[in-house]
Order: C-alpha cells, then sequence, then structure tokens
C-alpha cells in the first residue's frame, strides 16, 4: 500500500471517528430533553447544527433562530463552538454586529470528554431565563456593554428592547429558507386541514407516541418532522 493511500485511509478513520463522537454528542442533547431548545446537525456537514430557541422571563414569547458551529477538529481540541443567532438578538452576551453568543464566561476552552453540546445550550438558557445574573462578577468583556448597562440601570428600557428584538425576529419566522438542507428547521403556518390531526394526537397521546419539532425524521436525507406553531401565537406545539 503507498504512502498516499495510508493517509486516505488514516483520514477516513480520522473522519468516521469525529461523525461518531458528534453523533454522540446529539443523542447527549435529545437525552437531556432541553425544553424550548430545538437542535439537529446540518444534512451536509455535521460540524454545522440548526437550532430554534424559545426563551423565557424577559424573552417570553421569543423565537430565536441560532446556528452552532463546531470546529474542525471537535471535540478533540481546545477549539470551543461558536453559537450565531440568525438575526439580532438583545442580550449583553450577545454581539449587536456578528449575533455571536459569548460562551466564554463558562467555557474559556473545550475540556474533551467533560464539555458537552448540551451543557453550552443549557448555559444559553440559563443566561437568558436570568440575565441580570449572568453579567453579575462577570470579569470579561461583554459582547454587548450597552445592553447591559440599560439593563443594569433601567430594566423597563431594557425589556422595551428586548420586545422590539423578539418582534423582528417573529417578522422572520416564515421566510424562505438561507439553505436547501433538509435539515434546516422550517415553521410552516397552522393549518387545520394539514395540522389539526396531529394537534389532536398530541392532545391525546403520551409524549412516547408522538415526534415532534425537537426530532424530525429524516427519510433519504428528506426531512419529514413536523415544524409549526400555532395560528397567532410563537410557541411550539408540543407536550411539554
Amino acid at each position: 500500500m503507498t504512502l498516499d493511500a495510508n493517509k486516505k485511509d488514516e483520514k477516513l478513520l480520522t473522519t468516521i471517528q469525529q461523525e461518531y463522537k458528534i453523533l454522540a454528542e446529539y443523542k447527549m442533547v435529545k437525552s437531556e430533553k432541553l425544553s424550548g431548545v430545538y437542535v439537529i446537525p446540518s444534512y451536509a456537514n455535521s460540524l454545522q447544527w440548526f437550532g430554534v430557541f424559545f426563551g423565557r422571563g424577559f424573552y417570553a414569547d421569543s423565537v430565536f433562530r441560532f446556528s452552532i458551529l463546531l470546529p474542525d477538529r471537535f471535540p478533540d481540541d481546545k477549539s470551543v463552538l461558536s453559537i450565531i443567532f440568525q438575526h439580532n438578538v438583545v442580550h449583553p452576551h450577545v454581539c449587536p454586529f456578528t449575533h455571536s453568543l459569548d460562551i466564554s464566561c463558562a467555557f474559556p476552552e473545550w475540556r474533551t470528554g467533560e464539555d458537552h453540546i448540551w451543557q453550552v445550550l443549557k448555559y444559553m438558557q440559563t443566561i437568558f431565563a436570568d440575565p441580570v445574573e449572568s453579567i453579575r462578577n462577570v470579569t470579561v468583556e461583554l459582547n454587548n456593554a450597552e445592553a447591559a448597562e440599560i439593563l443594569t440601570h433601567n430594566r423597563g428600557e431594557y425589556a422595551a428592547c428586548v420586545k422590539q428584538c423578539i418582534e423582528e425576529n417573529k417578522a422572520h419566522i416564515y421566510d424562505m429558507p438561507p439553505t436547501q438542507d433538509p435539515h434546516y428547521i422550517v415553521f410552516e403556518k397552522f393549518l387545520p386541514e394539514v395540522h389539526g390531526a396531529v394537534l389532536e394526537r398530541i392532545r391525546t397521546s403520551n409524549a412516547d407516541d408522538i415526534v415532534t419539532s425537537a426530532e424530525p425524521q429524516t427519510t433519504g436525507g428528506i426531512a419529514t418532522g413536523l415544524s409549526w406553531v400555532k395560528e397567532g401565537e410563537f410557541k411550539p406545539l408540543s407536550i411539554e
């Protein structure tokens, strides 16, 4: 066997091992059943995940799309993954220009075998549920110092800014997908003749009998999961 062939075999083995580790991460995310956070790896590139976040507290009724970008050698080096929102999100830890979420307070570097994607998503949940606590005793430079200043001195104004950003994000909820990737999470307006039967199943069945938007099904690379919201509202139809 030639040297080039050996290198190709080693690269293939490394890729397979990485794919297995990423699949294991996804299974851990699903097993944690994080309420209000829905993610799935891209069909075309497992280093990119698609996600939707439904907030609480200041962020009640929010629907924020985001992407998770994994480093090329994830999870086997110290590089930390990135979370980038599709549109502007007002929060002290979210950059108003790049829409990236700073997770360095909790994950200054990636510790292989100790840090996991579900923990990052749990951290995101926590800092959105209580943004005030998220900036208490912070020693790093905040991604959005202006938002932190408003939050600290005028919570009413902060709530108004958040409400405006929520409405702006909602205005894009039914936009055409920016990618043809079949795992991209798509919302459809509630149509009784299309979704009514599923809604009735949700009302009458147990959790194990229902497939929700948290776990899109795929058949031959074509997504068949259900991702839709009730008419007039921006909440996922689920049994949680």
